[in-house]
């Protein structure tokens, strides 16, 4: 029995099934997000008036697919942290059957004011260091960095990255705009919506039978898609209802079987940075559910249009 603190017990429903067959990573996180909830609310973080809690970074590594009826526990605690605009915790979930680890989780959330979204500066005495854990070796980053992403103009992003994208979804440009549902009735983007979703739903007028990756057929054949090992998401600010958001994104690094993303997304119209996401995706044969050498034609399209001086 592990000695980090029990926070949740859930089952994998079958809405949680993505395109490639597995709980897909949203998932994961809003678990993250519960199991933070109520670590904070133990240990005297609350929000107040005219307050929000919000994940500001986060760090994931996937180390084993769920699927739908699996029985899944989330632990966590506090995590030491130099920051004063949050509370660094990691978290992990593992399958409750086999005991193998699902995923693990560094994130630093914190209390930001619900109109500017500024961050409100926790002070002493104001919570308690408790519940305190250490990263374990298996959960510390392996490829991407914890270091906070240099900020960039969108405009220099839009005369380097391609509006063709590499196949996979991984790399080049994409458009979409805040909904209503989005939204509290302040037309505050909700805390517990991805930014990262709101850039990869359909459009309208675009069609999708189910979420997530999309399923590819190489020049052999072959049923492939990309299967995430590792992420890092930094939140500046969200956008609002009816805000057109943008992201620009490309390759920054691959391998025979990976490749690694660097994501940026923005307000179309200002040109307000709202977040950096990195990506470590592998290459996955969705008949035989293992890693792949990725298809030579998404090898040749990296070489066209990597950067890797964003990495």
């Amino acid at each position: 029995m592990s000695n980090i603190p029990l926070w949740q017990e859930t089952v994998v429903d079958e809405s949680e099934i993505d395109s490639l067959g597995h709980m897909n990573v949203r998932f994961y996180l809003s678990r993250v997000d519960e199991a933070f909830r109520q670590l904070l609310e133990n240990v005297g973080v609350v929000p107040g008036p005219g307050q929000k809690l919000r994940r500001f970074e986060t760090y994931s590594r996937f180390a084993q697919e769920q699927f739908a009826g699996n029985r899944l526990e989330t632990r966590g605690g506090l995590i030491s942290s130099e920051s004063e605009d949050g509370v660094a915790g990691y978290f992990e979930i593992r399958n409750l059957g086999s005991g193998n680890l699902a995923a693990s989780f560094i994130v630093r959330t914190g209390l930001i004011d619900a109109e500017s979204q500024a961050p409100r500066p926790l002070k002493d005495g104001q919570w308690r260091m408790e519940h305190q854990v250490e990263v374990p070796d298996y959960a510390k980053p392996r490829s991407l960095s914890l270091t906070m992403p240099q900020r960039v103009i969108l405009a220099d992003l839009e005369e380097v990255i391609s509006d063709d994208p590499t196949p996979g979804m991984m790399s080049g440009r994409r458009e979409n705009i805040v909904l209503p549902e989005d939204c509290d009735e302040d037309g505050q983007m909700l805390e517990d919506v991805e930014l990262m979703f709101i850039m990869h739903r359909p459009v309208p007028g675009e069609l999708q039978e189910n979420f997530g990756p999309p399923q590819l057929v190489d020049e052999k054949g072959r049923h492939y898609s990309w299967a995430m090992m590792e992420t890092r998401q930094v939140i500046f600010r969200k956008p609002k209802l009816k805000d057109p958001v943008i992201s620009l994104s490309a390759d920054v690094a691959y391998g025979e079987k990976w490749r690694q993303n660097r994501r940026w997304m923005f307000v179309k119209d200002s040109g307000l940075l709202l977040g950096v996401h990195d990506s470590v995706g592998v290459c996955m044969d969705l008949d035989a559910r293992r890693t792949m050498p990725m298809p030579e034609e998404v090898q040749r399209s990296i070489e066209r249009s990597y950067l890797p001086q964003f990495a």
